[in-house]
């Protein structure tokens, strides 16, 4: 329910709040007050288009706040509906803020997170029911209309289940849609691995091969320098006649003799050795660097022929040579689930139509269930029509089945609301045939007919007395005062016989300050709304017949409503506010 709205900077409104209770909420005063202005900005909560025209002179922007509590009917689909947007969920409380700013763009937000207005109108359908002469948003939209006709067949549980499994259906429809895209694009992609994998296992490069093969090219390219520099290493270490092998023997050959002359020359003669082998070892180093370079003819091209390939892999695939064994290993894996993919989509259809025929038969059950109810519907919508002095009123909620190919969240049927208030008129579309005031009637009936189910948590009714009095506005204000033992109930009335039923009454006035016209709206007291029940009555002159008259109409109406079940302090909830 709505439980608290500020608004501000919107037409007449500069700052005004109110707290709303859980049943029958009233606002009354006279015309041009600003009452309907209170609705626009509750509209504006449910993601209605806005006017920059209708932010108040000298103001930058109009906002828009309000704070819900989530009743059970309509929580688990709120919190659904916020989690696909990514919006954080606060079980049973909604904060819902609209700002509308002079120039650039609107905002809104959900639980402080900033989001679209169509998320925002999404949202708000669940939470307000807007009727008034021009805008009845449940009953003028007939996707809704199986929605109500579901309340009142008490479909939940059958419905639940059929969700349940609709949800597998849709599961496998989108597995499908993505198989029959991968069987299309087989043979051409099929083609195109086979053609990768087989370049890859031809061309076989092994770990660290590319930077080897580098080294190699580096080296090939060099060879003509480095065998010079290898022969002359050779000469020069052991090869030529002044050999720095020969001077080392030759040296060492001397200080050998001379020992036995000079013990000293034994440390000289070992470091002479040790010379002589490192400058052995170097030769071999050089002869195994010389036979590196003795290669056959082509093999730089062949060479650089390999780095080429294996650089044009490496580009390809956009992975390094070392990672190309297991990217060769997917792609084999990607052409084995290619190859099945028409194995697999034979299998897939095969559990769609197991599935299929078991939503089908579930969603012709709820047929049956729906047709049984939309005869009792019917029988109630007119009797409650009746009560409403629209005595000649016929109503049918006509259920069309729908192709099998349309399997839809709710089944295979549209339904949709057909309405004729004379006699000798054939049945028409509701939202079509039926005047404002009769639209409003027929909602509070539906709204009698669902006895506690309900698809949103507050209806707000915006002068839905026009044109009736007496007799007929008594009756509206009971079942408006009914409807409100089950849903919150917000209503802007001309009527005393509807106010008087009021748990809360509010009352709207005008008043000039500074030059400027402020609207200004009031939580009447007992004794207030006595006093404002008969203004209603008496016009501006307030006499004490009309307060007895007053008094008398709230009486009548806390006698009604505890007769219609109404807990004793419902009626006094305005004492207590």
């Amino acid at each position: 329910m709505l439980c608290f709205l500020r608004i501000r900077g919107l037409a007449l409104l500069d700052d005004v709040s109110l707290e709303l209770s859980s049943g029958f909420n009233v606002l009354t005063g006279e015309t041009g007050a600003g009452k309907s202005i209170i609705v626009d900005a509750v509209a504006l909560l449910r993601g209605a288009k806005a006017r920059t025209d209708i932010i108040r002179t000298g103001e930058e922007q109009t906002t828009v706040d309000a704070q819900f509590e989530l009743p059970n009917n309509v929580s688990r689909e709120v919190n659904e509906e916020l989690a696909v947007h990514g919006i954080e969920t606060a079980q049973q409380e909604l904060i819902l803020q609209r700002i509308l700013p002079r120039s650039g763009r609107g905002r809104q937000f959900i639980n402080a997170q900033l989001t679209t207005r169509g998320v925002l109108e999404n949202i708000g359908a669940w939470l307000i029911d807007i009727c008034s002469q021009h805008e009845h948003q449940s009953l003028a939209q007939v996707h809704r209309h199986i929605e109500l006709l579901d309340g009142f067949a008490g479909t939940e549980e059958p419905l639940r289940a059929y969700t349940e499994q609709y949800g597998q259906y849709k599961k496998l429809l989108a597995e499908r849609a993505a198989l029959v895209e991968r069987v299309r694009d087989a043979a051409e992609k099929s083609d195109y691995l086979r053609f990768q994998i087989d370049e890859l296992e031809r061309v076989a490069p092994e770990p660290g091969e590319l930077e080897s093969l580098k080294a190699k090219v580096t080296l090939l390219r060099d060879a003509q320098r480095w065998a010079e520099f290898s022969e002359e290493a050779e000469q020069s270490l052991y090869e030529g006649e002044d050999s720095i092998s020969m001077r080392l023997s030759r040296l060492l050959d001397r200080a050998r003799r001379g020992i036995n002359d000079s013990p000293k020359l034994t440390n000289l003669a070992e470091q002479l050795a040790s010379a002589l082998t490192s400058c052995e070892d170097a030769l071999d180093s050089v002869k195994r660097f010389a036979a590196e370079l003795d290669v056959e003819p082509g093999a730089l091209e062949r060479a650089e022929e390999r780095l080429h390939e294996l650089t044009q892999l490496r580009r390809k695939h956009g992975a390094e040579i070392d990672d190309l064994a297991v990217r060769l290993q997917s792609m084999k894996l990607e052409l084995d689930q290619y190859s099945h993919a028409e194995q697999q989509l034979t299998l897939l259809d095969e559990e769609l139509k197991k599935v299929s025929e078991r939503c089908i038969a579930m969603a012709e059950k709820l047929r049956e269930i729906r047709r049984t109810a939309a005869r009792g519907l019917a029988r109630t919508v007119e009797a409650e029509l009746a009560a409403l002095y629209i005595p000649h009123a016929r109503f049918e909620a006509r259920i069309d089945p729908l192709p099998k190919e349309e399997l839809s969240a709710r089944g295979l049927d549209r339904v949709e609301f057909l309405f004729t208030a004379n006699p000798g008129e054939p049945l028409a579309p509701l939202a079509r045939v039926a005047s404002g005031g009769e639209l409003s009637r027929v909602l509070l009936a539906i709204r009698g007919a669902l006895a506690g189910e309900g698809t949103v948590a507050t209806y707000v009714f915006d002068e839905i007395d026009a044109g009736v009095g007496g007799a007929v506005a008594e009756a509206i204000g009971q079942r408006l005062a009914r409807a409100a033992l089950r849903n919150q109930v917000l209503c802007i009335t001309h009527l005393p016989q509807i106010a008087a039923y009021a748990d809360l009454h509010y009352r709207v006035e005008k008043h000039n300050e500074s030059g400027r016209t402020l609207t200004r709206v009031q939580r009447l007291t007992d004794d207030e709304r006595v006093e404002e029940l008969a203004r209603m009555l008496g016009g501006a002159r307030v006499t004490e017949s009309a307060r007895t008259h007053a008094k008398q109409l709230i009486a009548e109406a806390a006698r009604a409503r505890l007769a219609q079940g109404a807990p004793a302090s419902a009626t006094k909830r305005s004492k207590r506010a």
